[in-house]
């Protein structure tokens, strides 16, 4: 074996020196000389290794990858004890001396690197391989293959997609073949050297581009550049275009119409598949229609093709490296075209009908293949989402058509993880194509106008200007300048204009028809809001009312603002609850707000809304003279003028009327987010069940989002109010009495006026309880308010409103846990003293405790300790506090705290319970060392305390003498309490 040469033409050799060419990593390299060695690198592999690879290796270009080569090589000879080929050291101290700066040989650096597609025996009479046993195709590459430079990777896909066009000729030859994103030119130049009648490459990157033009011309190909539209006729030429995927247009890819479609490692960006598959869409076009009708010849090209949802189950395993069977198995008929009687696969070498698509009997226009390997779940199944939005049916055609390998000597090639799809449009006509209507509602001088003419802007939609005025006009009978105009040339008949116009066949995807809300009238079809997509376009009354009556005088009826909260409500009944945006949102923001709106509707966001023409449009309505000169002045939504016009209070009684509707729904716009202004997320309430409440505020009851005080209440403008807390056990107010009798006398020591009585408290308590259907488990938030005043200031003289009760009902188990007790810190801040703000008074102004609760959050605690001027305990932020020592019970004297009503209740039941019970100053240090502790409220009950300052209270556990009034309180609560009267069925 030493003495005789190598045979290149032999497999073993010739996928070395393929490998070589190819640049596979260097362990491959070694293991194929291993092969030619007959399990070693002898010193004939060697030779024939210096002969046909290293001395022929451009030393510039390659220099780096031949370094680390014959690094592995030699390294491979040494440790088994071979023999090195001086020349091999010789070159390797060559390339160590000669390369010291690696940052010389990176960067833009580009080695040329070469593709060797070798032809198996018996594929000679292919047109691919015509008197030949390969095709080398030299391409200019990164030094990184695998993070290499924009456009200089060759990546799995397009290995694979070379080898099916080479393997399956008759699938392009004579053809005109488009490849969207065309990387190194590959693909193009595998198309070219199979005779493709056209071959059109292109790339949304100017870099790549040029690199795939330099490669062209190293393979000997005329190369042609245009623009899209402008692609010029000729022969053996490749063309290639810059195409961003994202500005590509029908008019200008119209001229293109190619007769096959190919893309490889084409589904990897979320950002970019909706303008991929709308390039799809529009490269899938027939060139002429025809039908919608399938006939049985198609052999379940559609009706086999493979849905969304088993799509998306089958990814998973392709993910996972698995084979899919039953996906296999659903070919649209590949299969079945493709194996003969006797039940053979098909044989790329035997010539045997190969699935063009002419085997679907009808199917006449264009097809795309497409090779991919999934990155991403989650990305793939978006892409199948939006292929199948756009009425683009997908075929697994992996396990049917096969592709020769013609690379066997590239191991870092794993083509088991390719797969290849085909994708064809649905045959439906454009003339019969039934449009997905997306209905836009808003009131008058809404930016409604604005918003139709961004989505006319679209290349996939159609707008139709309220189809329904006329209907409107005749129904109604309102005078308007144009009304006869409008009658004699549109629709206004409102079944016809539905079903016929609104919803009638179109040539587009797409059709948006902008509705104002009060042309909503009733004994229009159902339809109307059942099919289709819907929004609600909203406007602040404030910004409509002062440009309204430029035409007519504003009304109520004018507005709709009624009406539309009528279609949000029959939407939301039919389960198709709308998005709302808000034109102020449109004008502050108009591509987040539109880019919500188009994920909201499920269709692609495109660049091309955020502006248009300004002038009148053709899609304009009747009415535009009259209604649009401002906005044909426009070009794009503008933004609001910093300072607003003056509001005409003539209109005060109409604002009055609307707003709160336009409130109602804007609380439903879902906001978009901003660099400078994220969104804040709605917030998770503690109990759910609190979403849906009812409160009395005043004199009425209201929801919980319109449960409000007027901002010239003292409550707001001041603190000025005191308050209760009141508890619901078993149908029963707990200590409801004692409760007012401390609401009243804090009034009164802040003498208050006009204080409602307490049977009328009472009342307000109850009826509001009984609205909610709180019998048990409840607590309530009595509060009363010095009320409303004529003017904002300090004075109790300006408050001749009277005073403003508010029950505020939740439903709110005890709020600490009291079965295993909770922790304590001591705060800084020390509690008021009589001297400053008597702490008998329940008021609200609780900032003083709120600054000790802050102590305790920032501690991890579950509420602070507060201590008296002198340093003696007091109370906690929220609570009033015991201890046990040695059998004796300890509280604090109610000097600086407020004597709670649950304090003096546990009071009492300590003496029935036979404890001694004590009152007196106590000081920190005896809390942190006594036996047990506990709090009491009427929101926590009585609540032990396991560790103040980070000292464990007793074993750390709940004390038995907690336990022991835990148990008192609860039978206590069970047997006494103001009854919740009964409903009155009759009364």
């Amino acid at each position: 074996m030493a003495d005789q040469e190598l045979d290149p033409s032999t497999p073993s050799s010739l996928y070395m020196l393929s490998a070589f060419l190819a640049m596979e990593p260097a362990e491959s390299l070694v293991a194929f000389a291993r092969v030619c060695g007959e399990g070693s690198v002898t010193e004939t592999v060697q030779r024939f290794i210096w002969d046909h690879c290293l001395s022929k290796a451009d030393g510039k270009s390659h220099a780096p990858y031949v370094r680390n080569f014959l690094k592995k090589l030699i390294t491979e000879v040494e440790l088994n004890h071979g023999v090195v080929l001086d020349e091999l050291y010789e070159q390797y101290a060559y390339y160590m001396t000669s390369l010291k700066d690696d940052n010389l040989v990176k960067g833009n650096a580009r080695v040329c690197k070469f593709i060797s597609f070798l032809f198996p025996d018996g594929c000679s009479e292919l047109p691919s391989c015509p008197n030949s046993r390969k095709l080398v195709v030299p391409l200019q590459c990164s030094l990184n293959m695998l993070k290499g430079d924009t456009g200089c990777s060759v990546w799995p896909s397009s290995l694979f997609l070379s080898e099916f066009i080479l393997s399956f000729p008759e699938l392009v030859s004579n053809k005109s073949c488009f490849e969207v994103g065309s990387g190194v030119g590959l693909v193009g130049i595998c198309l070219a050297h199979v005779k493709a009648s056209k071959v059109i490459l292109s790339d949304g990157d100017l870099s790549t581009l040029m690199n795939m033009k330099r490669n062209l011309e190293y393979n000997n190909l005329n190369i042609g550049t245009a623009g899209p539209g402008r692609v010029t006729d000729g022969l053996n030429m490749v063309k290639c275009i810059h195409l961003p995927w994202e500005s590509a247009s029908e008019s200008g890819l119209q001229d293109l119409r190619p007769d096959v479609i190919l893309g490889a490692d084409v589904i990897y960006d979320p950002v970019c598949l909706p303008h991929l598959v709308r390039l799809l869409s529009i490269l899938l076009t027939q060139r002429k229609s025809y039908s919608h009708k399938q006939n049985d010849s198609r052999q379940g090209s559609l009706s086999d093709s493979i849905s969304v949802g088993d799509k998306v189950n089958h990814i998973n395993r392709w993910n996972a490296n698995e084979k899919d069977d039953r996906l296999d198995g659903k070919v649209n008929g590949a299969k079945q075209a493709n194996t003969n009687a006797s039940g053979d696969g098909f044989d790329a070498c035997g010539g045997k009908t190969i699935w063009d698509g002419t085997t679907c009997g009808a199917r006449k226009g264009p097809l795309a293949y497409i090779a991919f390997v999934i990155r991403n779940v989650d990305t793939f199944n978006q892409f199948l989402y939006l292929v199948d939005q756009a009425n683009i049916t997908i075929t697994d055609l992996t396990e049917t058509l096969k592709p020769i390998n013609l690379l066997p000597y590239m191991q870092s090639y794993d083509r088991s993880n390719v797969r290849l799809l085909v994708l064809e449009l649905l045959c439906i006509s454009k003339e019969e194509m039934e449009v997905e209507v997306i209905h836009s509602w808003s009131a008058p001088r809404s930016l409604s106008t604005g918003l139709m003419y961004s989505f006319a802007q679209r290349d996939d939609m159609e707008v139709l200007d309220e189809p329904l005025y006329a209907h409107f006009l005749r129904v109604t009978g309102i005078d308007r300048p144009y009304r006869e105009e409008l009658l004699s040339k549109v629709e206004s008949d409102g079944n016809k204009a539905v079903k016929e116009v609104i919803f009638g066949p179109g040539r587009k995807k797409y059709r948006f028809c902008k509705h104002i809300a009060k042309q909503h009238l009733s004994g229009l079809p159902s339809d109307l809001m059942k099919k289709g997509k819907h929004f609600i376009l909203i406007r602040n009354p404030l910004d409509i009312l002062p440009s309204f009556d430029k035409v007519v005088p504003p009304s109520f009826r004018e507005l709709g603002l009624a009406e539309l909260v009528s279609i949000y409500n029959e939407l939301s009944e039919l389960g198709k609850a709308p998005h709302i945006i808000d034109a102020a949102d449109l004008q502050r923001d108009p591509e987040a707000t539109l880019r919500g709106l188009c994920d909201d509707l499920d269709i692609p966001f495109q660049e091309a809304m955020l502006k248009w023409e300004a002038g009148p449009k053709p899609v304009d309505g009747i009415w535009a003279p009259w209604w649009y000169k401002s906005v044909h002045k426009s070009t794009g939504f503008q933004a609001a003028k910093k300072y607003p016009a003056t509001f005409p209070f003539s209109l005060y009684g109409l604002l009055e009327q609307s707003l709160p509707l336009y409130n109602m729904l804007k609380r439903h716009v879902k906001q978009t987010s901003s660099l400078l202004n994220p969104p804040l997320p709605p917030p998770d309430l503690p109990v759910p069940a609190n979403e849906k409440l009812l409160a009395w505020v005043g004199d009425e009851i209201l929801t919980r989002d319109s449960a409000k005080v007027s901002v010239f209440d003292s409550v707001v403008q001041g603190g000025d109010s005191v308050w209760e807390g009141l508890r619901v056990y078993s149908r029963k107010i707990f200590k409801l009495d004692e409760h007012l009798d401390r609401l009243f006398d804090s009034a009164k020591a802040l003498a208050f006026n006009n204080v409602p009585t307490r049977e009328e408290v009472k009342e307000a308590i109850f009826a509001t309880l009984i609205r909610n259907g709180m019998f048990d488990n409840a607590h309530i938030r009595l509060s009363l308010t010095r009320g409303k005043k004529v003017t904002s200031g300090m004075s109790p003289a300006f408050n001749l409103y009277g005073c403003t009760l508010i029950v505020l009902p939740e439903w709110k188990p005890p709020v600490y846990d009291n079965t295993h007790g909770i922790m304590l810190v001591t705060a800084t801040t020390r509690r008021n003293s009589p001297n400053n703000l008597d702490s008998k008074i329940h008021h609200n102004n609780l900032l003083n405790n709120i600054l000790a609760k802050i102590e305790g959050n920032n501690a991890k605690a579950d509420d602070a300790i507060m201590l008296d001027k002198d340093g003696y305990v007091s109370e906690t932020n929220a609570t009033n506090i015991f201890l046990v020592k040695k059998g004796r019970v300890l509280t604090p004297h109610a000097d600086y705290c407020l004597p709670g009503i649950t304090r003096a209740t546990v009071m009492d039941l300590v003496i029935k319970e036979k404890f001694v019970l004590e009152e007196r100053r106590i000081s920190i240090s005896e809390f942190h060392t006594a036996d047990e502790v506990w709090t009491t409220g009427t929101m926590g009950e009585l609540t032990p305390v396991v560790k103040i300052d980070g000292r464990i209270i007793g074993d750390g556990e709940v004390g038995p003498v907690t336990q022991r009034l835990q148990d008192a309180y609860k039978k206590l609560t069970e047997e006494s309490g103001v009854p919740i009267p009964a409903y009155n069925e009759t009364g």
